[in-house]
């Protein structure tokens, strides 16, 4: 049987099989047609094939619109005529992504390759994802990606049925949109001087100019590119933290007096917007603004690693406690959580935070992205809230992918390092959550942060094979990792077709 990565719920396999040639015959309910056009225009890229859309006699597939599906379920039939159903167009493209996995590795080549003809396994495939969230989250911040890399790495995730791209748009070492009001945050907090070479307690640095952004139209790009493959994108600004950039080009958002530049280290900076009523104003206008090129879609609000030393030496920030009755300066974070929650919800958008948002007041209806253990998930989920588990152990794609002393620099040293059978060993749902609370775990998310990740081949590294576990985790139907490995040698086939330097597996 051909090695499908996600493994689908149900296959059954029939004897024989079709030969697929060029032109592709295809009949398609007219809802669909957008989906399946994509898959011609896929076709054409990796082996010149011809796609003809039309209502001939005898096609080769038949898709066919069947309202009794999920979301984004289908069922896949592989014969004289092959039939997909579903009931929307993310279900027909999980399904035209397991037809294309029924064939040779060549068809899934992103440069033009040679191929008179392919044999598809007859088998009904009959698949829906068991979570609705599976997403994987690019850090561009800390190392920018152009917008061509970021739709390819839409284009990988999306060959694993993953629905979800959160991009975590600003930190301390970059801002990285343009916002017309607000001009001096890509002008200045774009651009930094420097960046650490190696481990930060090596105190070297490369002395490189390191810089980019994105225009409206350039996010506007992503973004369409990404709703053709069923891909939601999910903007972070990280606030009131993570705002070094920020504060080097509006200092008066800060809380010193003294000019600062945008960081040139990693790790996490001191410095922290204020909590004055301008700060706040900046923080909701940006984030609306952001928020807006992504109609529909739920917006991160960062929200983690905000450290208070700066409010609890701040006559204004004591202040402001005072004034609201707080008695720990960490409660000062939850005027920009209310704020910015109140803002988007009134726009039409759910809102996402980093777990630490739980140490203060939580709008209802938050999402908390739970990352820094498998029990912020489930604190979140009994405290009434929506969970995306993405926890640091399991789901960080920053961390070694092993503990070779060969393995490049990655922001873990050993001891800690994170294989990707340990990933496929990972549990969605918390093992100590009470079944009334299940319902609460929209799904998972992986983590790609990029402060040792600089080039296009090293995301690839870092991401592969790791991704392709994490996608059968995120479907839902993880089984034996040994039976996985076989499955997983032969989509590597598929990966280095679609051109991706991925990290090979160590010997069984």
């Amino acid at each position: 049987m051909t090695s499908l990565v996600p493994r689908p719920r149900s296959v059954i396999e029939h004897p024989g099989t079709v030969t697929w040639v060029s032109p592709l015959r295809v009949s398609v309910d007219r809802v669909f047609r957008g989906v399946v056009e994509l898959f011609g225009d896929d076709l054409r890229v990796s082996v010149g094939w011809d796609v003809v859309i039309g209502d001939a006699e005898g096609p080769d597939l038949d898709v066919r619109r069947d309202d009794s599906l999920g979301d984004e379920a289908f069922r896949l039939r592989v014969g004289a005529t092959t039939t997909i159903e579903a009931s929307t167009a993310a279900g027909v493209a999980y399904a035209l992504t397991v037809l294309r996995q029924l064939g040779p590795a060549a068809l899934w080549s992103t440069t033009a390759t040679t191929l008179d003809s392919a044999q598809l396994a007859c088998v009904e495939v009959v698949d829906g994802p068991r979570f609705g969230w599976r997403g994987i989250h690019l850090d561009v911040a800390r190392h920018f990606f152009d917008v061509a890399t970021v739709c390819r790495l839409i284009d990988q995730i999306a060959a694993h049925r993953l629905n979800k791209l959160h991009l975590h748009l600003n930190d301390d070492q970059g801002w990285r949109v343009e916002v017309p009001t607000w001009p001096r945050l890509t002008e200045v907090g774009s651009r930094r001087r420097s960046s650490p070479v190696g481990y930060e307690d090596l105190q070297l640095d490369d002395d490189v100019v390191h810089g980019g952004y994105y225009s409206a139209e350039d996010l506007e790009t992503i973004r369409l590119h990404a709703a053709r493959r069923m891909v939601q994108v999910i903007p972070e600004i990280d606030l009131p933290g993570h705002a070094q950039a920020v504060i080097a080009a509006y200092p008066e958002l800060g809380n010193v007096t003294e000019p600062l530049e945008v960081w040139t280290r990693w790790g996490i900076s001191e410095h922290v917007l204020n909590v004055g009523p301008k700060a706040l104003s900046f923080a909701q206008e940006v984030v609306r603004y952001v928020a807006g090129l992504f109609p529909g879609s739920p917006v991160h609000i960062g929200g983690d690693e905000c450290p208070t030393i700066e409010w609890e030496s701040s006559a204004a920030a004591l202040a402001v406690m005072l004034e609201h009755r707080f008695i720990d300066a960490r409660q000062l974070q939850g005027l920009y959580t209310e704020r910015l929650a109140t803002a988007l919800a009134a726009d039409g958008h759910e809102v996402v935070a980093w777990d630490e948002v739980l140490d203060a007041h939580v709008p209802p209806g938050t999402i908390i992205a739970a990352w820094r253990h498998v029990s912020k998930g489930t604190e979140a989920a009994r405290r009434g809230l929506d969970v995306v588990m993405a926890p640091m152990e399991f789901l960080y794609f920053d961390w070694l992918s092993s503990d070779h002393a060969d393995e490049p620099v990655a922001v873990t040293p050993q001891p800690f390092f994170t294989t990707w059978e340990k990933v496929y060993g990972f549990s969605v749902i918390p093992s100590d959550l009470e079944p009334e609370f299940h319902h609460h775990v929209r799904g998972t998310q992986a983590q790609l942060w990029t402060e040792y990740i600089a080039s296009r081949d090293h995301l690839d590294y870092m991401a592969f094979p790791r991704i392709a576990a994490f996608a059968e985790v995120a479907w839902g139907t993880t089984g034996d990792v040994d039976e996985f490995r076989g499955r997983l040698e032969g989509h590597l086939d598929r990966l280095a077709a679609m051109g991706v330097r991925f990290r090979p597996l160590d010997p069984a």
